[in-house]
């Protein structure tokens, strides 16, 4: 008997249910997958909350990795062992599941299942962010809200290795020193009051030319602050929550305003697989560092939500089986 996390009701962690269950046998197009780690973000906790729709039950999760166990008719690109990884397939909160081939990706040799689940929903996203909606240039000034997360520094990473000057922001003295030690050197306070002044005085007078705001409604209104004339906000998170859009003062100083989505980039198989040979190579190559893991459980996801909900852990969280 295979074994899944499943809400039936939205609301607190407490309503997470660790259940028994009858996998079966994939259909046309799926595989069936031996799961050895599933991925844990902060979006699991806003479809938990009841924040974004979704029909119940429902088992939580979008990212997980592990061993084909069985295939479905159709399904010719992967084959029973091979390793592999998936984003953006609800239903990864179980150590068994059925998921259509498409959603697949090949595992390099060298990266851990454990290591594929902890990166790439973050990974994917920090390409969309960085090579997609807005395309960072040599030169230019990025300003990362919100770095020390597991999204905001893969992108801080891969923006400076594609030669911008990269300005993160973090909450705390130890984040910003765990950025440090992966070769960020400007870390500010991200509640700093004065945060724009900082920023212009680093840039003589310039500003950022593309913030990622992935704080939301605790530093909306500094990142406009900190861009120049002409701008980009990249708005791709709210951890403390949706800010007011005040579409005046974006236009008061021509800032260019994106809201994206990463499935929206990630939109095909063709590019699926560009982006993750993309961060595998980035990896390989350094680029990007894998971020700490903290592990738990597939039977503790509810702790694993108390922690991340807390923000108690820099880097990942997986869900083990």
């Amino acid at each position: 008997m295979a074994h899944r996390i499943r809400i039936h009701l939205t609301g607190g962690p407490e309503v997470l249910r660790y259940e028994d269950y009858d996998v079966g046998e994939p259909g046309p197009g799926q595989v069936r997958l031996a799961q050895e780690a599933a991925g844990v973000n902060f979006v699991d906790t806003q479809f938990r909350d009841g924040i974004y729709d979704a029909k119940l039950p429902l088992t939580l999760g979008v990212e997980g990795a592990g061993i084909v166990d069985a295939i479905g008719p159709g399904v010719t690109e992967f084959a029973v062992g091979d390793r592999v990884g998936y984003w953006l397939a609800f239903g990864s909160y179980a150590d068994m599941r059925l998921v259509e081939a498409d959603k697949l990706v090949r595992l390099p040799i060298g990266l851990s299942s454990e290591q594929a689940a902890a990166s790439l929903t973050k990974g994917l996203s920090a390409w969309a962010m960085v090579k997609r909606a807005h395309v960072v240039q040599p030169g230019e000034t990025v300003l990362v809200q919100a770095a020390a997360g597991g999204v905001g520094s893969f992108a801080a990473s891969w923006a400076q290795a594609l030669g911008a000057k990269v300005i993160a922001t973090v909450g705390t003295p130890e984040k910003a020193a765990w950025l440090r030690e992966r070769g960020i050197e400007t870390v500010l306070d991200a509640g700093d009051p004065d945060l724009a002044a900082r920023i212009f005085g680093m840039t003589d007078g310039r500003g950022a030319d593309v913030v990622y705001e992935l704080i939301g409604a605790a530093t909306f209104d500094r990142s406009i602050a900190a861009l120049r004339p002409g701008g980009d906000l990249v708005h791709f998170g709210n951890a403390s929550g949706a800010p007011g859009v005040d579409l005046a003062a974006l236009a008061d100083r021509s800032i260019v305003y994106t809201r994206p989505n990463t499935a929206d980039f990630v939109n095909s198989r063709v590019v699926l697989k560009q982006a993750s040979d993309d961060l595998w190579s980035a990896f390989e190559t350094r680029v990007l560092a894998p971020h700490p893991v903290t592990r738990y459980p597939l039977r503790e996801a509810r702790r694993a939500h108390e922690d991340i909900g807390a923000r108690r852990v820099v880097g990942s969280i997986i869900l083990t089986m």
